[in-house]
């Protein structure tokens, strides 16, 4: 064993694959409470603040308990950027300690291909061309890997020392081969696993990865998110728009008179069921339908098959790139309708994209369950996890778990945070309005003109952001998170001009997975959580509830769903803050209901030091002031 501090040890394995010069204070306290905790049949939570070491400390206590022993590391992302994390560390591994260890990345198949026009396909459509050009024997990379095989050493060898997915699927298509079929052809091989969430916890997904989860342990980080990610990878979506567009497919595409005939009657019945069912369905409602309800409007539905076959011909004939068909996603809806199972349910939704029938899993457990409680051990790891007993109950899990929380003020110090609750705004359903619009508008343009860099204004909904934009002044230099908003463009504004308003969603791309930093330096200034993002309230979030209720008491399970959905997203926009134990933050909390709420007033304070309320916006930028000013100072 090997001292670091008065209290706190570590074993020399787990140094062994630490790919830093030396150990961080709280690192090896997770790296150490990681490996005592290890053993089959137990699960590990962990919740510490970003840029406390967690991917390091969590992959060298696996890879030291796992040494010697037929146990296999499996990394589970959910993001393309996540699986950087990882790939980083085991290159550093390699670099710093000189330690190889062979692994290998699975994910979306047609982000592993070499051939990108068809990986920009729709991915049913992908894997239909794949296929197709597999069978004809026109993907040299699969011909390739078919006669020759793969050679594991050289494979190994090239993907050692990358540090991101890109660079490791083109590394491989250099070796010209397929990268997602020699990845599978070597899972034996590798002691590291980097997967996605999709292969372990999608319950239709058409391609599965064989790997033995009694005898591994998952290592799941932005595990955060993981029930609700389990949902998603189970829903499946059947719009309007999608059927306009096949029809348009059908009828310029499909030449046998018979077959066009018939997918037309087809369509147009589908259609109808847009027009006949969503007379009562609000503005971003969600109401919950019978399966008998749709499949009343789905005639004819053989010829839509053959109709797809003819049009992805046609379109491959005519070189059109791109080639897919919404086709084949209609005909993959109607399948999973006709044998859904009782854990999943059909909802008419209206959304910012139109109308959607969509099928959704109503329990996470379904698909977690079985994953959580096979697998030899699992670690689960967040800056923000919820209560382990409710996001236990939320997946289903029944073995013994052991939990290692680090709190914010651990790891920064007091006096880089400020947090303030002002009380004057809400974006409570029942008192919106446009004063509350021009009141929250005004509040942020005088934070904004009170900071040096960016203003990071999070809002609970694209409703509520855009309602609030409109009154957002002229010269102030704005960001909007959009659809289309991608994280490059972002930087690259931020870079040019780094004092920034910056208007994001909860949740959504501008408040995850992202770094507002430059050498070193975070640009975020402030941080405004605008209104407590609860999710709306509909027949999908209130059936979850009672799911949850099942296996808890009601308030839990309400907790579970409404709650602590909204306090997992308020500590993710904060964490756009402090980045390291360097950076400091101010924190607006604009909405009386953070100080009011009972529970979520005591999880907030138990998160962040010292909150004061601001009476009026007057003392609320005073209070600003004298913290960037100190923050000048220093």
């Amino acid at each position: 064993m090997v001292h670091l501090n008065a209290g706190l040890m570590i074993n020399t394995k787990v140094s062994k694959y630490l790919p830093y010069v030396g150990w961080r204070p709280l690192q090896a306290k997770i790296a150490d409470f990681i490996y005592s905790n290890l053993g089959e049949g137990k699960g590990i939570v962990v919740e510490a603040p970003t840029g406390v070491g967690k991917t390091a400390a969590a992959l060298a206590a696996a890879l030291a308990y796992s040494e010697g022993e037929p146990i296999k590391i499996i990394y589970m992302i959910r993001t393309n950027n996540q699986a950087a994390a990882p790939m980083r560390e085991l290159s550093r591994m390699l670099k710093i300690r000189g330690v190889f260890i062979p692994y290998v990345l699975i994910r979306n198949r047609a982000r592993m291909c070499c051939i990108s026009s068809t990986s920009r396909l729709p991915y049913r459509d992908f894997l239909m061309e794949c296929n197709y050009l597999k069978r004809t024997g026109e993907c040299n990379y699969y011909v390739k890997l078919k006669s020759n095989g793969v050679d594991s050493s050289l494979f190994m060898d090239t993907v050692a020392g990358l540090e991101s997915p890109g660079e490791y699927v083109k590394s491989v298509c250099k070796l010209g081969v397929c990268p997602y079929d020699a990845s599978r052809m070597l899972i034996d091989e590798s002691r590291v696993i980097i997967l996605s969430y999709y292969y372990l916890f999608s319950l239709n997904a058409p391609e599965v990865v064989d790997v033995d989860l009694k005898s591994s342990i998952l290592i799941i980080d932005e595990a955060h998110n993981l029930p609700y990610a389990i949902l998603d990878l189970n829903t499946q979506y059947l719009t309007e728009a999608m059927v306009k567009v096949a029809l348009s497919d059908v009828k310029r595409f499909v030449n046998d008179v018979n077959v066009k005939a018939g997918a037309l009657r087809a369509l147009a019945s589908i259609r109808a069921l847009f027009r006949d069912l969503f007379n009562d369905v609000s503005e971003q409602g969600e109401r919950r339908v019978d399966s008998s309800k749709i499949l009343e409007y789905f005639n004819d539905i053989e010829y839509l098959t053959e109709a797809s076959s003819e049009v992805l011909a046609s379109k491959r004939s005519r070189g059109i790139l791109l080639a897919g068909t919404p086709l084949s996603d209609i005909i993959d809806f109607y399948r999973s309708v006709i044998k859904m199972p009782k854990d999943k349910a059909l909802f008419l939704s209206m959304g910012n994209d139109g109308k959607a029938i969509v099928s959704r899993l109503m329990d996470p457990s379904a698909a977690a369950s079985g994953v959580m409680n096979n697998a030899y051990s699992f670690i689960v790891m967040s800056g923000t996890m919820p209560p382990t007993r409710l996001f236990t109950s939320l997946l289903g899990v029944k073995v013994k778990v052991s939990e290692l929380r680090i709190g914010l003020t651990e790891y920064v110090k007091s006096s880089n945070v400020k947090a303030v609750v002002y009380g004057e705004v809400t974006t409570k359903y029942t008192e919106r309005s446009e004063e509350q619009y021009s009141r929250i508008a005004q509040a942020l343009i005088s934070i904004y003109d009170a900071v040096k860099h960016g203003v990071l204004a999070v809002f609970p909904s694209y409703d509520t952001l855009k309602a609030t934009r409109k009154y957002i002044r002229h010269g102030v230099d704005l960001i909007v998170e959009i659809g289309t908003t991608t994280i490059e463009d972002v930087l690259e504004s931020i870079k040019v001009n780094p004092h920034k308003l910056i208007l994001a969603v909860a949740g959504g791309k501008l408040v995850e997975g992202i770094e507002f930093r430059f050498n070193d330096v975070n640009y975020i200034d402030a941080v405004a959580i605008v209104g407590v993002p609860y999710p709306e309230p509909n027949d999908f979030m209130n059936g979850l509830v009672d799911v949850v209720k099942s296996r808890a008491n009601y308030d839990d399970a309400w907790h579970a769903v409404y709650t602590w959905n909204a306090l997992v997203k308020v500590k993710q926009a904060i964490g756009r803050g402090l980045r390291s134990d360097k950076d400091r933050v101010f924190i607006i909390l604009m909405d009386y209901r953070f100080r009011d709420n009972p529970v979520i007033w005591r999880e907030m304070t138990n998160y962040l030091p010292n909150i004061e309320v601001a009476s009026n916006e007057d003392e609320l930028i005073s209070m600003l002031r004298e913290f960037t000013s100190i923050n000048t100072n220093q």
